[in-house]
C-alpha cells in the first residue's frame, strides 16, 4: 500500500527483550486495561498496556533505546519517501512514549479507529506498530479504507498516517497471545 510502509528490525531478538520487560513491568503492577478514545472499554478494546518509560531500568536502558534507534531509522526511511512530511510540515518526533499491549487470546482492539482523532491528539502526523511475535492464526492490523491486512510478523514495524484515511483495527487472534508496540510521530515545532 502506498502509504503503509513496513520494515523490519535488524535483530527480531530485540522484540523477545521487549516481551520480557513487559512482564517485569506486568510484576510490578506498571500494566494498566487498554485506553482508547472510549476510554477503559473492553467491548472496544480488551489489552493490557505499558508505557515503554515504565519498563524496569535494566531494559530500559540498552533494549529500549534500540528499539527507539530502529523506529528512527524507519521514519528517515518514510520521511525520504515522502519528504513532503519534514520540508513543509515542520519539526517532528515524540511526544507521547509508545505503548506495549499485549493481547490475551481473543481479545484485541475491535473498534475501528485512527491515531489523531480529538483535538487533544491532533498533534499525531504517523502512527507505528511494531509487532513483537508472530502468530499462525489471526493477529493482523486491519486498514478499512485500502482493505489491506498487515500481518503480524515478529520484528514487523508498519508506518502509516495518523489520518482518518487509514481507519484501522485489530484482528483476533483466537487462540495465541499477541504482543505490539504502538505509537506516534508528532509535530514538535517549527
Amino acid at each position: 500500500m502506498r502509504w503503509i510502509k513496513e520494515y523490519a528490525m535488524p535483530s527480531p531478538s530485540l522484540c523477545d527483550e521487549l516481551i520480557k520487560g513487559f512482564k517485569k513491568t506486568r510484576r510490578l503492577g506498571l500494566t494498566h486495561p487498554g485506553l482508547s478514545a472510549k476510554g477503559v472499554d473492553k467491548s472496544w478494546k480488551d489489552s493490557e498496556d505499558a508505557s515503554l518509560t515504565c519498563l524496569p531500568y535494566d531494559v530500559y536502558a540498552s533494549t529500549v533505546r534500540a528499539y527507539r534507534e530502529h523506529v528512527m531509522h524507519s521514519l528517515q526511511s518514510y520521511l525520504k519517501e515522502f519528504p513532503v512530511l519534514s520540508e513543509a510540515a515542520g519539526r517532528l518526533g515524540f511526544l507521547e512514549p509508545p505503548q506495549i499491549q499485549f493481547y490475551k487470546p481473543g481479545g484485541g482492539f475491535y473498534g475501528a479507529h485512527f491515531e489523531n482523532s480529538g483535538m487533544d491528539l491532533s498533534h499525531r502526523v504517523l502512527a507505528f506498530q511494531s509487532f513483537l511475535n508472530d502468530i499462525e492464526e489471526g493477529g493482523g492490523t486491519y486498514f478499512l479504507h485500502q482493505d489491506h491486512t498487515v500481518a503480524p510478523k515478529k520484528g514487523k514495524t508498519v508506518i502509516w498516517p495518523a489520518g482518518f484515511t487509514h481507519t484501522h483495527r485489530g484482528q483476533v487472534a483466537p487462540r495465541e497471545e499477541k504482543y505490539v508496540i504502538t505509537g506516534w510521530i508528532s509535530f514538535i515545532g517549527g
